[in-house]
């Protein structure tokens, strides 16, 4: 990747800039509204106008198509890095690789777990899971906490429920949880389906009556590192795409 062009030194430099002059204004009303000098001032607008982001309009200045549309640019690309610094501490637990589309993370909820008190993330999907009607999810791992949740949801039969869990977490469920596994079998509401594929990472969607909500939980050796949730349209999309993708590749628990 090469030099960042000049328009991005500009708007990176001059946004406080952009934004008064969305409605026109003079110089002198630039110098009292952002409490710059008026040297300043000249030296923001001089190279505004020069890279075509600001415009002259007899006495007031006020920013031109490109530079409405540079200035949302800017506050995009803001906002993306603010919500990857936000997932960071979940994230970062994931391998370097991983796939996990960036636009899911804006205006997530995201809780980490620490040591004071590992239980915030499952208890806070918990509640966002509150007044469910149907449930799709993977599962990576079998953490006790986390299956009681999922299995207050299948208990209740009005609840359709769809896993795709890993041939590890099918073989959990057959050693350690039998009874937690014949009670699945004789459920028509639960729909249980195994895969060899590798999951880095669970992910879930909720249908509610006010709406999908949808998730991920990552995972490290000594229990859950934290959860992201999001009721957006970008993250409820790429959920159920992801989960689609397992689904189509596992067979039913045998």
């Amino acid at each position: 990747m090469g030099q960042p062009s000049p328009v991005v030194d500009v708007v990176t430099k001059r946004y406080e800039f952009l934004v008064a002059l969305s409605a026109p204004k003079t110089k002198p009303e630039l110098v009292a509204s952002l409490d710059r000098s008026r040297s300043t001032v000249d030296r923001a607008v001089g190279a505004l106008r020069e890279a075509d982001l600001v415009e002259r309009t007899g006495s007031e200045y006020v920013v031109t198509y490109a530079g409405r549309q540079a200035t949302a640019a800017y506050e995009g690309f803001c906002d993306r890095l603010d919500a990857l610094q936000r997932a960071h501490p979940v994230l970062s637990a994931l391998p370097a690789d991983v796939d996990i589309d960036p636009a899911v993370l804006h205006g997530a909820d995201v809780e980490t777990a620490s040591p004071a008190a590992p239980t915030v993330p499952t208890e806070e999907t918990v509640d966002v899971l509150d007044g469910t009607t149907s449930f799709q999810g993977t599962g990576p791992a079998v953490l006790p906490r986390y299956v009681d949740v999922i299995e207050s949801l299948w208990s209740d039969t009005t609840v359709d429920v769809e896993l795709v869990v890993t041939e590890a977490v099918a073989e959990s469920l057959e050693s350690a949880l039998p009874d937690r596994r014949e009670t699945l079998e004789d459920l028509s509401n639960v729909s249980l389906y195994v895969t060899g594929e590798p999951m880095p990472y669970a992910v879930w969607t909720a249908d509610r009556a006010d709406g999908a909500v949808s998730g991920i939980v990552v995972y490290t050796e000594t229990g859950i590192k934290g959860t992201i949730n999001n009721d957006t349209a970008a993250m409820n999309e790429w959920a159920r795409e992801k989960y689609e993708a397992y689904r189509r590749d596992a067979r039913p628990l045998d």
